[in-house]
């Protein structure tokens, strides 16, 4: 922001006068700020340390005087704006702090509309009569060209009757040139994230992995400007979604799992807090007069408790009616658990009295929260429900057999399934009191529903709320089953209050129109390391929220119930790719969080995303705040920390060209190998001919025709390797996934020679372990050749040494055909 340096505020004798001779003062200054003087008068004044006298009530008749003396006084023209505090280093000056409630006193009497505190740290800026924190700044990471910077010069100059005007321009204005997204730097890595720090996360969304709030802030903030739109397809818990609209941008959440989109809803939601206070407590008190006195009694309430279809909501699912919920009591339905788990199904992971009290406890929420009066009303029911049951969410992760206190974390919330990835009852079960427990998560929802009410300028409602055009198309419903057919919507309505946050198959992002996203951030899932739908299966029973075989078929995992293979992952991951890329607009940027120990798989996905049209700009290693469980099980298997993987979609006539052809550009590189590979090399004629036959026989050959010359001949002879003597063309390298139409063993004799043309140019030697080790990975598709396979093929096109062990190719006139160039 200004020259300092910060590491002075770590010294013990910088103190408060040091904050404001060294920190604040340069910084109101930058403002434009200047002594009041009542002979020159300007626009933007301060008065250091007004004094003023004020009379305080004590009880019911005594008063006392005391001195009221802000360090700073502001105005703008002539008019008190803030009264601005400085504080030393170590002092909190956060919201409901010694030192902000000592502010708030000397706002009270100087009637100032804004009031603000700096420790060195951090400035915090409040608005009256609410006192709602408006703005949170970092100065060690603002400068004076940063949108935090921009937007406190304009808070603290800008006349209060037209701020609130102005700031509800700030969508409206004109973005960032074409050039300021494309020449954006890379964010700073964050040393130490405060990955607990947020009770919006941890608290209220339990989930299996999530990224660092902090992290995902710091790079929405570096990758656009306010208004933009940031996209997560692999939304889980939300942060991506939730971050950008605590910093003024419009996120879009994005993920299969109906528990996801439930968590980011629900949290989202707009709720009177006090009225989501007392209905919990009512609920409560209702609860204590229900619930049973022991397993006895539980199992005599169970025998009429039955299932039935009961959503939280209409769009999530079907809804029973008020009779229905009022004469039976509502039990989940008796999902199957994923293979390895302790028990079969989901009930069995509850006692008696855990079942019982966990579905008395549903159904007073239903009844509570069940909509009814205006429209107004019953979104305002709604949201009341969606809030609630996310606290009882919370409540049963807790409340089941799976639950137990461990030596190191006793005293605090215990190990349950989540942490093992897998349904593992425990040995001996901590059983908690369903009241505390719920009273303590819908205290957490209360705190993280207070954050996003209380981020900067009403960014987080203003975004969730504000109006989307030509980005999302028009459906109804957050499930994939209650999709229409989008090709046929209206995508220039207005979209508003929460359709942002829906259930879509990330390989097919069909809802989001192309070229409409500003930003993508994303954590994917990665190989087998979480099967996200199956580990869900009790929360998504409860919620009755339906997964099914179609859901966990478009699930980007490997194995998983459905026993997915590395390939079929693979097929997945790259089609979230090439959505991403269709849906990012030009010169913008991909974030893509990498956290798997197979450097083949990061390969796989670079490659892949540059072969969409993705150029990769650098690779950033990244702590991600905490060791995971699966860590601390697996510590050489699992990394630590994480790599966040740059990719940006630039314009330019190739890249036009690959998406325009989408598909059809990447297999022109393969029918060039493939014809490479079945003739033993091929000429650039040969090439485009198999080209040529190719699009015509699929019905592309006119829109490859015009961009020909220019795009895609440099393309492929870019990517492959040319012989000056033969005049061919030969692969450079090639994905054992692909290719497979060509017979196993015209593949592996082009490979076995391509490897002695390899040995003969850097003048070593063949032998038999070495060629398998070169040939058999790249031929690991379908059937998977055998050393012996290997040694068949050897014997037809080379000879070995039988004293050194060494294999040369035979001459030409051994062979039947010359399927390698530059032998002899």
């Amino acid at each position: 922001m200004f020259d300092f340096d910060f590491g002075l505020l770590e010294n013990e004798d910088f103190k408060e006068d040091s904050v404001r001779e060294f920190v604040v003062a340069p910084l109101l200054q930058s403002l434009g700020f200047v002594l009041k003087d009542d002979k020159n008068p300007s626009r933007l004044q301060m008065i250091l340390s007004k004094r003023e006298r004020a009379d305080f009530k004590i009880g019911s008749n005594k008063k006392i005087e005391a001195d009221l003396m802000p360090d700073y006084a502001l105005y703008i023209d002539s008019k008190i704006h803030c009264v601005l505090d400085a504080k030393a280093p170590k002092i909190s000056i956060t919201k409901n702090s010694e030192a902000e409630k000592q502010v708030l006193s000397y706002v009270l009497h100087f009637k100032s509309p804004l009031y603000a505190l700096c420790n060195g740290h951090k400035f915090l800026l409040f608005e009256m009569p609410q006192q709602n924190l408006l703005l949170d700044i970092d100065l060690k990471e603002t400068t004076t060209q940063d949108h935090y910077f921009l937007l406190l010069k304009q808070y603290l100059t800008t006349p209060i009757k037209s701020l609130r005007q102005t700031l509800s321009q700030d969508f409206k204005k004109p973005k960032k040139s074409e050039e300021w997204y494309l020449s954006r730097e890379l964010p700073k890595a964050i040393i130490n994230p405060k990955k607990q720090a947020m009770a919006r996360y941890f608290g209220c969304t339990a989930y299996f992995t999530r990224q660092s709030w902090d992290v995902v802030e710091r790079n929405i903030k570096n990758f656009t400007d306010v208004g933009d739109v940031v996209l997560d397809p692999f939304g889980g818990s939300g942060v991506t979604a939730i971050e950008a609209m605590m910093n003024g941008r419009i996120g879009i959440h994005v993920d299969l799992n109906p528990l996801s989109v439930f968590m980011a809803k629900a949290l989202s939601a707009k709720v009177d807090l006090g009225k989501l206070y007392d209905m919990s407590e009512e609920i409560l008190n209702e609860f204590e007069n229900l619930r049973p006195k022991n397993e006895r009694e539980a199992r005599n309430l169970l025998k009429h408790a039955q299932y039935y279809p009961n959503a939280i909501d209409s769009e999530f699912g079907e809804v029973a009616t008020q009779k229905e919920q009022d004469s039976v009591l509502w039990i989940p339905q008796d999902e199957p658990l994923p293979k390895g788990s302790d028990v079969d199904s989901v009930l069995g992971l509850f006692s008696n009295k855990q079942l019982t009290e966990l579905a008395i406890l549903r159904k007073l929420i239903f009844k509570y929260s069940t909509p009814s009066g205006t429209k107004e009303q019953k979104i305002l029911k709604r949201n009341l429900r969606y809030a609630l049951m996310l606290g009882f969410y919370n409540t049963l992760s807790l409340i089941n057999l799976t639950y137990h206190e461990t030596e190191s974390r006793k005293g605090s919330a215990g190990n349950y399934f989540a942490f093992y990835y897998r349904y593992r009852l425990a040995k001996k079960p901590t059983f908690l009191d369903v009241t505390i427990i719920y009273r303590q998560k819908i205290k957490r929802v209360l705190k993280g529903k207070r954050e996003l009410e209380n981020a900067p300028s009403d960014s987080f409602y203003q975004s969730y709320l504000y109006p989307l055009e030509n980005v999302i198309k028009d459906f109804k419903g957050a499930m994939l089953n209650q999709r229409e057919n989008l090709a046929q919507s209206d995508s220039r309505i207005h979209k508003s209050n929460g359709e942002r946050i829906f259930q879509a198959d990330a390989t097919n992002l069909q809802e989001i129109e192309t070229e409409s996203v500003d930003f993508i951030y994303t954590d994917p899932p990665y190989g087998a390391k979480i099967p996200y739908l199956d580990l869900s299966t009790m929360w998504n029973a409860w919620l009755d929220f339906p997964v099914d075989f179609a859901l966990k078929e478009k699930e980007c995992i490997e194995k998983g119930s459905l026993e997915k293979s590395r390939y079929e992952y693979y097929d997945l991951m790259k089609a979230s790719l090439k959505e991403m890329y269709r849906v990012l607009k030009w010169n913008r940027w991909l974030a893509f969080v990498f956290q798997h120990e197979d450097i083949k798989l990061w390969q796989i996905l670079r490659s892949s995303a540059e072969e969409i049209g993705f150029t990769h700009f650098k690779t950033m290693r990244q702590s991600n705040g905490q060791t995971t469980f699966k860590k601390r099980q697996k510590p050489f298997s699992v990394l630590s920390g994480q790599l966040i993987v740059y990719f940006k979609k630039i314009d330019n006539k190739q890249a036009r060209i690959k998406q325009k052809l989408g598909f059809k550009f990447s297999m022109l590189l393969d029918i060039a190998k493939n014809e490479i590979i079945k003739n033993n090399g091929a000429t650039l004629d040969e090439i485009c001919s198999a080209i040529t036959e190719t699009a015509m026989n699929e019905g592309f050959l006119d829109e490859i025709n015009d961009d020909a010359d220019m795009t895609i001949i440099p393309y492929l002879t870019q990517n492959l390797d040319y012989d000056e003597a033969s005049s061919k063309y030969h692969v450079r390298d090639i994905d054992p996934h692909r290719h497979f139409e060509i017979p196993l063993e015209v593949r592996t004799e082009y490979f076995l020679k391509n490897y002695f043309n390899k040995c003969k140019t850097q003048k070593r030697p063949c032998f038999f372990d070495d060629i398998c080790l070169e040939v058999i990975p790249k031929l690991s598709n379908g059937i998977t050749p055998d050393s012996q396979y290997i040694k068949d093929i050897l014997n037809k096109i080379a000879i070995v040494n039988k004293d050194t062990g060494e294999w040369h190719l035979k001459s030409k006139k051994g062979m039947q055909g010359n399927l390698f160039h530059g032998q002899n």
